[in-house]
């Protein structure tokens, strides 16, 4: 919708408005982290390292997340394409990150439940600012929707390179590209399905961080958050209309697909014969699932480990 905020001139660089939403994305999590760590009675300067091991685990694994799920797992020994910096996949940087920041966290001696604890809340949080990001790039966007000759612009032409649709029946707000960015649906009203994301992030990352004062033992911050984000991720990723690749698909009747548009054209096409129309799960939707499963796991092996003491830094100077 607004891919870059500052054009290239010559000899000069412009500034994607994609990037400069990640950046604010690692920021408000960067900030959000910090801000608890001495709550929790952990040293922020002691974080450091895993700040470092979770930008790398995160980079690499949303990197590989998205080359496989776009190009295949052969694309994986194509260096072209696996550096190219196409795209990046919010699951494969949760998991990469996550990894990372566990795993130097138990070497540099940090408790590993408080420090996934801490981190939760910042992911989500992350995830919601990014969305925005693909909003104003074009990426991520949903299916063909609905709008009614009563349907109101809220932006002036021209503003932008595209349009949102106020109308009065669901799904009331949509979204309309122009050709600049990056998605590949144009002239058309489509599901604000980054809208939907920013917003889950956004009020997932608040709840979580409530939740802090009230919980039962270590680790259940962060498997509430793999419990929650994978349901809200699952149902917007059935409106979302982008190539994203599958790792299962079936068919349905028409009438079925029609009620989750998205799930018909996430392998990029849609193939109907006799009455019936092909449509899977997507990656990351698989991956979501598999989430929640741990998340039940986590709180079935841990609900009696109770809350580790927790010293504010305050306190001890």
């Amino acid at each position: 919708m607004w891919p870059q905020l500052v054009e290239a001139t010559q000899g000069g660089l412009a500034v994607n408005t994609y990037g400069l939403f990640i950046l604010l994305a690692f920021v408000g999590a960067f900030l959000h982290v910090q801000g608890r760590a001495r709550e929790m009675g952990i040293a922020p300067e002691r974080l450091v390292p895993v700040y470092l091991a979770a930008t790398f685990g995160g980079g690499v694994g949303a990197r590989i997340l998205y080359t496989v799920a776009v190009d295949g797992p052969g694309a994986l020994f194509a260096t072209s394409t696996l550096f190219s910096c196409a795209g990046f996949a919010y699951y494969g940087g949760v998991l990469g990150g996550g990894a990372g920041a566990i795993i130097m966290a138990n070497v540099i001696g940090l408790p590993g439940w408080k420090v996934t604890d801490l981190l939760a809340p910042a992911l989500v949080l992350g995830l919601g600012i990014g969305r925005l990001g693909c909003l104003f790039a074009g990426c991520c966007f949903g299916a063909v929707a609905p709008r009614s000759h009563e349907a109101h612009a809220l932006l002036p032409d021209g503003f932008v390179k595209g349009q949102f649709w106020l109308d009065a029946s669901s799904p009331w707000l949509t979204l309309e590209f122009l050709p600049g960015g990056v998605g590949s649906i144009f002239h058309q009203s489509l599901y604000p399905t980054q809208i939907w994301s920013a917003c889950a992030g956004l009020g997932i990352a608040i709840g979580l961080t409530l939740m802090h004062k009230h919980r039962k033992f270590d680790g259940q911050i962060f498997a509430t958050m793999l419990l929650v984000e994978p349901v809200f991720r699952v149902i917007i990723e059935a409106f979302r209309a982008d190539q994203r690749g599958t790792v299962v698909s079936w068919q349905v009747s028409e009438r079925v697909s029609s009620v989750f548009p998205g799930m018909s054209s996430a392998d990029g096409m849609v193939r109907a014969q006799d009455g019936l129309v092909t449509v899977g799960l997507t990656t990351s939707q698989a991956i979501g699932l598999s989430m929640i499963l741990v998340g039940i796991g986590i709180y079935v092996f841990r609900r009696h480990a109770g809350v580790a003491l927790e010293v504010p830094l305050e306190e001890e100077e």
